[in-house]
């Protein structure tokens, strides 16, 4: 217990601490046993385990710890001796010293972790953020493809009717016919102006040398969540001297849509595998694929795998793969399909190689 890594303590049945580790009294910034008695009810909030307390109540106890902890993302509000507040987890054991009973708590500090937590929802926030801002920017430019033509059908309909209204003779049928026309048009933008969503907009950043390795293990955390999920097998292979030319945040969006593709992908019978790995092309040029296991791509939407609006999801808007070519093409690289090793479907995509390498 003394040359424990961690906060070590042993709490009679009144809930004193009756021994504490150096690393313990360094954490809680002073010493915890000697002239005055120091409860642990004052250290740590809401802690109700006294020494005298049962195996059952132990066993009870370390439960609902790691419950809160590492489902419910909850720790123990602790107290330095100074009244700075620190986040910890708690497990605990029974013990017995000379008929008399005690329990052990074993302290761990866990503020790198919470800090750790934190930076990987900002960096959660910071790319659902900018993946709306492309999702705009990518559907303003299907609207305005989508639109022209109605609109300016519209507008050639509707000065059609003008015309024959003007004459004396004037076809009350033809004109009828116009507006008509005119009308379904109207209803067609309509319809095409429903497709857009609520997307919020960001700043896209800016291109720079990356460590591919760096900006893709920046995601895994995220997207190894996903993979648990699902019960999925999520894989590396990136050497880590390499770098590329991009936005750091654009390209863990371009791996986040194709790895969340990847996993949502159809059951094929066996659990799903996802690969990620780069290899340098030589000639200034790096490549990134990522492969699953899965049924691979249909036959019937190959062809326009990459075309706006095409999606094989229900709720799906087929904007995914559309705005990672985009992103892509705007790193001056390419992005394809092809089979995966695995034996499901391949996505892989070029990016300029930045000329430094990690030594």
């Amino acid at each position: 217990m003394v040359d424990a890594p961690m906060a070590v303590v042993a709490i009679d049945r009144d809930g004193i601490i009756r021994s504490a580790n150096a690393t313990a009294e360094s954490f809680f910034g002073g010493p915890l046993i000697g002239s005055s008695a120091v409860p642990i009810a004052g250290l740590i909030d809401d802690l109700k385990l006294r020494g005298d307390a049962d195996e059952d109540a132990v066993a009870a106890f370390n439960v609902r710890s790691r419950s809160r902890s590492r489902i419910d993302g909850v720790h123990m509000q602790a107290w330095r001796l100074d009244g700075t507040p620190v986040s910890v987890d708690v497990e605990a054991a029974c013990f017995t010293s000379e008929g008399e009973s005690f329990v052990t708590l074993f302290i761990q500090d866990v503020t790198s972790v919470m800090e750790a937590e934190r930076a990987v929802l900002e960096l959660r926030f910071q790319i659902t953020q900018n993946w709306r801002l492309n999702s705009l920017g990518e559907l303003a430019s299907v609207m305005a493809h989508e639109l022209n033509q109605p609109l300016s059908a519209i507008a050639n309909h509707l000065h059609a009717a003008r015309v024959l209204l003007s004459r004396e003779d004037c076809d009350a049928g033809v004109v009828q016919q116009s507006l008509d026309a005119a009308e379904a048009l109207a209803q067609r933008a309509g319809d095409t102006i429903r497709r857009l969503r609520a997307l919020l907009s960001r700043d896209t950043g800016y291109h720079k040398a990356e460590f591919v390795a760096d900006v893709i293990g920046e995601i895994m955390p995220i997207l190894s969540i996903s993979a648990h999920a699902g019960a999925a097998e999520l894989l590396l292979d990136v050497d880590p001297k390499h770098q590329a030319a991009c936005d750091r945040v654009q390209l863990q969006q371009v791996i986040f849509n194709l790895v969340r593709n990847a996993l949502e992908a159809p059951p094929s019978g066996t659990r799903r595998q996802v690969r990620i790995s780069g290899q340098s092309l030589g000639q200034g040029a790096y490549s990134i694929a990522v492969e699953d296991n899965g049924p691979g791509i249909a036959p019937e939407i190959l062809g326009r795998l990459f075309d706006p609006l095409v999606s094989t999801k229900p709720d799906g808007m087929g904007l995914g793969l559309s705005i990672c070519r985009t992103i892509v093409e705007a790193h001056g690289g390419k992005i394809n399909s092809a089979e995966s090793a695995l034996g499901g479907a391949a996505f892989v995509f070029s990016l300029n190689e930045a000329s430094a390498v990690r030594t």
